[in-house]
């Protein structure tokens, strides 16, 4: 008859007892994710109108630009139970926002061979999120735009940008989640109900900001590209391993192949939304 010593025991019972105290763990940190319940959401970055604010009403979240909006309409769109998520720009600053942009030192840009990094298309910079001035300017943006107007959480824009433009440098790579994260611990320590939701950055994700937020959003999730490419085939079974592990919700986002986007979207079990035109329209 086979036989287990009495070390090996008591290690043996430490970890069913150990297993059995994380199953109720993880199942509450599931269960206490903001996502779990819901099933649509929509962006929207333009300013509301009484119409539009109804409309919002009849979703189960709703990504909005903050400054565009009041307490009052914040409140309003939260009366039917809509969760709302205001958009910050972490690691682009953009001209148009003027009051944040004054505030910037030159030590807040990402400089790449002595230049800032500049996107033409957004007409914003790269910036620097190892940089403490430029986490309090983020942070009193939350504090001002999000906490203030009573919003549920935070929708953290352009956090793919650490992925794709440091992937080619190990330690710059490094240093800028841990910039990310010691504001992600700065904004949990300050204001400790606000949920928060990722855009991109899956590889910063599963190595950094895991911990700190409850959902991540991958734009562009179309048929014909993430079901045949063989890094998206691996980026969904990781996001499907941290989701079995943390809870984590997956929000995606299609612009093209409606149908087919969704569907794939439902057989993996994420949160989908198909936009036809872009933000800017309802």
């Amino acid at each position: 008859m086979w036989k287990i010593s009495k070390k090996k025991s008591l290690g043996f019972s430490f970890i069913v007892i150990l297993s059995a105290f994380m199953l109720p763990f993880n199942a509450c940190a599931a269960s206490d994710n903001p996502l779990t319940k819901v099933k649509t959401y929509k962006i929207y970055y333009d300013s509301p109108t009484p119409d539009l604010l109804k409309k919002m009403q009849e979703l189960d979240a709703v990504m909005i630009e903050p400054v565009f909006y009041s307490q009052e309409q914040i409140q309003m769109i939260q009366q039917s139970g809509t969760k709302v998520y205001g958009y910050i720009n972490i690691m682009e600053a953009d001209k148009w926002n003027t009051e944040l942009f004054n505030q910037l030192n030159e030590s807040d840009f990402f400089y790449r061979n002595q230049k800032r990094v500049y996107y033409s298309q957004w007409d914003s910079y790269l910036m620097d999120i190892t940089s403490i001035h430029y986490q309090e300017i983020l942070l009193n943006e939350v504090t001002t735009q999000i906490s203030a107007k009573g919003l549920d959480g935070i929708f953290l824009d352009t956090v793919g940008n650490i992925d794709n433009e440091h992937w080619n440098s190990q330690d710059i790579l490094k240093e800028q989640r841990n910039g990310l994260v010691s504001l992600l611990k700065r904004i949990q320590e300050k204001h400790p109900k606000l949920s928060m939701i990722q855009n991109w950055g899956f590889d910063t994700l599963k190595t950094a900001t895991s911990p700190y937020v409850d959902g991540i959003m991958w734009e562009n999730f179309n048929y014909s590209t993430v079901s045949n490419d063989q890094w998206s085939q691996d980026r969904i079974k990781d996001l499907k391993t941290l989701q079995k592990q943390s809870g984590i919700q997956i929000l995606t986002v299609s612009f093209s192949e409606k149908t087919n986007s969704t569907n794939y979207a439902d057989s993996h079990g994420f949160i989908h939304y198909h936009e036809p035109d872009h933000y800017n329209t309802w």
